[in-house]
């Protein structure tokens, strides 16, 4: 005699199995799929997406050569952090952060900043971003002025 499962059970179950089937199919069929959690990790991935790490635009796993921000931060564990928003990966002069748009490394944009200023992976200008957004210099300017 076989026991019979309840509707709760029947459907987590579903869920269950469909979900498994899901997470197989995304870490084993898709090589894009690790380049985009790996963008998921920068506060700001726009304008660069994938030029941020690699040499081409539209990587394949046969031709995914990684430029010198991407080889930090595969060798950072692939992590976005404050060390990684530091370092000068591609040596023009402007830190990865400021590049990025999170100057700090914290995980989130500075101030208005919703963009890349610059590649952190090709030698470029910092870009002309304002890090500092206009209700905050209005404070800063309020401080100095004694209001």
């Amino acid at each position: 005699m076989t026991r019979k499962q309840s509707p709760w059970s029947q459907r987590l179950l579903r869920y269950t199995t469909a979900g498994f089937g899901v997470l197989c199919l995304l870490f084993s069929g898709s090589s894009s799929f690790a380049t985009d959690l790996d963008m998921l990790q920068l506060p700001l991935a726009s304008p660069n997406l994938c030029l941020a790490c690699h040499t081409q635009e539209s990587p394949s796993p046969g031709d995914a050569e990684l430029n010198p921000f991407g080889i930090d931060f595969l060798e950072n564990g692939r992590v976005w952090d404050s060390n990684l928003a530091q370092l000068n990966s591609d040596g023009d002069s402007c830190l990865n952060g400021v590049e990025v748009g999170d100057s700090d490394g914290d995980g989130q944009a500075d101030g208005n900043v919703e963009e890349q200023s610059g590649n952190p992976g090709v030698v470029d200008n910092c870009g002309s971003a304002d890090l500092v957004d206009e209700k905050t210099w209005d404070a800063l300017k309020a401080m100095f002025d004694g209001n």
